[in-house]
């Protein structure tokens, strides 16, 4: 399903974020930038140890951080590390926000014009599917609308029926 905004294209699809060839991919992390779990784990299989070798450089990161990597072997140059957990592995809507317009505004300053976010967070105690997935829809129209002509495309990216669903919603309710 895909939806222009603002000059950008917007694209929910259900797959593998690893296997697109995008200039930026998008994780939740907590403070410590572990890549031991979930989407973070399946990048660090797929593009190689060197990515969350350059991620330990960075661990402590509060709430609300962004932090670049790189992303090894995969096709993508950027790896956006979104600390919107807590060090109890919580997640809260409002980093969940600041953390999505800050990734906009790194990746704009990186020239990256296509990006892929998962559901960020949508698996964590504090955000739900519905909740996460609205929130990120928000603020990338936000960030198009902000930037224009900075972006081609936003892959918004799952591998679960549920927040494919609520994304779905998301675009047919902020990309008229």
């Amino acid at each position: 399903m895909a939806y222009e905004c603002n000059g950008t294209e917007f694209i929910s699809m259900y797959g593998d974020i690893t296997e697109l060839d995008v200039d930026g991919i998008v994780i939740a992390s907590s403070p410590d930038l572990s890549m031991d779990a979930g989407i973070a784990c399946k990048i660090r299989d797929t593009g190689g140890p060197s990515i969350e070798e350059a991620a330990d450089k960075h661990k402590g990161a509060p709430p609300g951080s962004v932090i670049t990597t790189h992303c090894g072997t995969l096709e993508a140059s950027h790896l956006f590390h979104s600390v919107i957990l807590d060090g109890d592995k919580t997640a809260d809507p409002d980093i969940l926000r600041s953390c999505v317009r800050v990734m906009f505004e790194k990746a704009r300053e990186l020239g990256a014009t296509t990006l892929a976010l998962p559901a960020l967070g949508s698996a964590f105690k504090g955000l739900s599917p519905k909740m996460s997935t609205d929130i990120i829809v928000s603020e990338a129209k936000a960030a198009v609308e902000q930037y224009a002509g900075a972006f081609k495309k936003i892959y918004f990216v799952v591998c679960d029926p549920t927040p494919y669903r609520y994304y779905k919603k998301a675009l047919k309710k902020h990309c008229k």
